[in-house]
């Protein structure tokens, strides 16, 4: 059965130990800015959402590839073959949700949801991540965030106008110490 990956943002504090690891197994080191999850902070609000690559069923950036290096593997994950790519930079444009990023080299990075196991998931100890398999609930709040699209701008453009659509359609309560969502 297909495993989905999904953010909860009533349950995210903020804290970015997700964006870490990300970046400590990706990058060998801590550079959040080169994580494949992003976290969306809305200080004033007490909120944050995260921002993760849904591997869309009818991918734009791979459609967007004129060179076929991008493609969807045996296990339903977006990847991208770095020996076919031209690093023309196509795929991030495509990306509606901002997912797709671009190294100085110009070769593009995405979520690969860690071979099958999100480190990113595992991190998390409120919840606000998690990997499981489909079903009803989990698909409509999948679907319900990815109705939220952006078109123009940076990647960073559209993951903030993502999460603030997503924000504003999320069920906000107050928090308390032992609120858990």
């Amino acid at each position: 059965m297909e495993k989905l990956l999904l953010a909860i943002p009533n349950r995210c504090t903020g804290c970015n130990r997700c964006t870490y690891v990300c970046s400590a197994l990706k990058e060998g080191m801590f550079i959040p800015s080169k994580a494949r999850i992003k976290i969306n902070n809305f200080a004033q609000q007490g909120y944050s959402v995260p921002s993760i690559c849904f591997q869309c069923p009818g991918a734009d950036c791979m459609k967007a590839c004129p060179e076929g290096a991008i493609i969807k593997n045996e296990r339903g994950v977006i990847a991208i073959n770095i020996k076919k790519c031209t690093k023309c930079g196509d795929c991030v444009a495509a990306c509606t949700y901002g997912m797709m990023e671009q190294y100085d080299s110009g070769m593009p990075y995405k979520c690969d949801l860690c071979g099958g196991s999100p480190a990113c998931v595992e991190e998390c100890n409120f919840g606000a991540l998690m990997f499981k398999e489909s079903d009803t609930i989990s698909r409509k709040q999948r679907s319900q965030q990815m109705k939220q699209r952006s078109t123009q701008g940076s990647p960073r453009y559209k993951r903030h106008e993502l999460a603030v659509n997503i924000l504003d359609q999320a069920v906000r309560v107050p928090r308390t110490s032992g609120y858990l969502g």
